[in-house]
């Protein structure tokens, strides 16, 4: 009978053995480092995610050149017309507030000889509604234009070219902008010369902004 007692009783050490809480305090440690390794991971993945794009639209410190065009018509007389191609290049002084260089070939129909000229232009563009996908903006700078006639055709060859106008962006993807507007626009020489007829447009234009 003892003898069948002492079997039983090894049998069932055997069977049940003792909890190791040294290992299990291990195993739980390693899981909380392992744990703990891959959250800044995900956190740093997260926050680049997202971080605004270099360049992005409308922040401050963002270049951006693009391509536009445009057609006006003289306020007093239809016949004159005018046409400008050109190359736009902008830097963002600020949030939604671009300083905005232009190179312009303008071509010129009126009456009398017609002409055609280049375009500088300098203006200042404010984005004041800015969403995401869109914005809309007032601008207004100046220019010189150099043209093969005289513009209008009792004026001069050198003129200076205010302007301003309202207009739209929209984003296309990728960080591009498609942009539309309006403006006045004012060719004089003012007064350097013995006769400024002067000539006033309203022109709409379009173009694309890319980022650099």
């Amino acid at each position: 009978m003892i003898q069948t007692l002492a079997i039983a009783l090894c049998a069932t050490t055997a069977e049940y053995q003792p909890i190791d809480i040294t290992a299990l305090s291990s195993l739980s440690l390693g899981n909380s480092k392992e744990i703990a390794q891959h959250q800044p991971e995900q956190q740093v993945l997260f926050t680049e995610e997202m971080a605004p794009l270099p360049n992005s639209w409308g922040k401050a410190g963002a270049w951006r050149w693009g391509v536009n065009g445009g057609w006006g018509e003289d306020i007093k007389d239809a016949n004159n017309t005018l046409i400008n191609l050109g190359v736009e290049f902008e830097y963002f002084v600020d949030d939604d507030l671009s300083i905005d260089l232009g190179l312009y070939y303008m071509d010129v129909d009126q009456i009398g000889d017609n002409a055609t000229g280049v375009n500088f232009t300098l203006q200042l563009r404010w984005h004041f509604i800015a969403k995401e996908s869109w914005s809309m903006f007032v601008e207004g700078g100046a220019g010189l234009l150099r043209t093969s006639n005289d513009v209008p055709s009792d004026g001069s060859a050198f003129n200076f070219t205010p302007q301003a106008g309202l207009g739209f962006t929209f984003d296309i993807g990728n960080n591009n902008r498609w942009m539309i507007g309006t403006r006045w626009h004012h060719i004089s020489n003012a007064n350097t010369y013995s006769s400024n007829p002067g000539r006033d447009s309203i022109m709409i234009w379009t173009g694309i902004s890319f980022p650099y």
